[in-house]
């Protein structure tokens, strides 16, 4: 009996923990540039200007940055460009970004690669904004076990 019970406490808590984990995100607004997005309730906003928007957890192990750039000409062909030699510019080699993937994105179209290097894994996205010239990089670093927090930060992006 004791082992049931201790079964039960067990389950319970872990199903406890999916819970919070799952309620623990919220909606942001980054009201600058109307730019929409799901991300801890937790987070820390560390920059929150016309140039940069980034926010972080406390236990240093999920970031994002949000940095825009104007470009009116931009198309998602040279975003895919675009990605690369940011990615270059980050230190990482065509073979470390491997394959830039397409994405639409609730009003966004776009690209996206996903990194793991030394330890260090990152989401980084180009957001094309087809009605606006204003376009945005995210970066969303994660540490071990927050990778699913990442993806879902990532896939929430919105106008």
């Amino acid at each position: 009996m004791k082992n049931i019970s201790f079964l039960l406490f067990i389950a319970l808590m872990a199903f406890s923990s999916i819970n919070l984990s799952a309620q623990s995100f919220t909606d942001w607004d980054w009201d600058t540039y109307g730019v929409k997005f799901s991300a801890p309730s937790t987070f820390k906003v560390q920059t929150n200007n016309a140039d940069e928007f980034t926010a972080k957890l406390s236990n240093d192990l999920l970031h994002l940055s949000i940095i825009p750039w104007k470009d009116a000409s931009l198309t998602k062909a040279t975003l895919k460009k675009s990605i690369k030699d940011l990615c270059k510019e980050m230190g990482f080699s065509a073979a470390e970004t491997g394959t830039i993937h397409d994405l639409e994105l609730n009003g966004f179209q776009g690209c996206y690669a996903m990194i793991t290097k030394d330890g260090v894994s990152m989401i980084i996205e180009g957001l094309l904004d087809p009605a606006s010239p204003t376009n945005f990089y995210t970066i969303i670093v994660y540490g071990p076990g927050y990778e699913d927090k990442a993806i879902q930060m990532a896939n929430s992006f919105s106008k």
